[in-house]
């Protein structure tokens, strides 16, 4: 709970269900997997598998153009996918512990089977 709390992490049920956090692109970027099997994916064949050593990088893009770059000491979120494909060694709009991320996506995924 105290990562959670670190980054402010909050669940509402506004217009459908929704993380909000002390960063507004981490908040979009898990915004965007707003169903179960999209969470998952993401944990699964992401997160859990660079955490794990069986890739290096996971991540990617979201519907919204939103990319997260993930790797196994840090998550690196990027508003504008495209500027990054033009230019991969811009600032991340938000970076943090990959740890801390799975922490935050694995309370989503809670969230959203609630």
């Amino acid at each position: 709970m105290d990562i959670l709390n670190q980054y402010e992490v909050k669940f509402a049920n506004t217009f459908g269900k929704q993380i909000h956090s002390i960063n507004t692109w981490l908040s979009a970027y898990i915004n965007d997997h707003y169903t179960i099997e999209e969470t998952e994916r993401l944990l699964n064949k992401n997160i859990n598998k660079v955490l794990n050593g069986e890739i290096k990088k996971g991540g990617g893009q979201t519907q919204s153009l939103y990319f997260a770059d993930i790797t196994i000491l840090e998550t690196k979120i990027y508003q504008d996918m495209e500027a990054w494909e033009f230019d991969n060694t811009i600032k991340p709009d938000f970076t943090l512990p990959t740890s801390h991320f799975k922490i935050i996506v694995e309370a989503w995924r809670d969230y959203i089977l609630k």
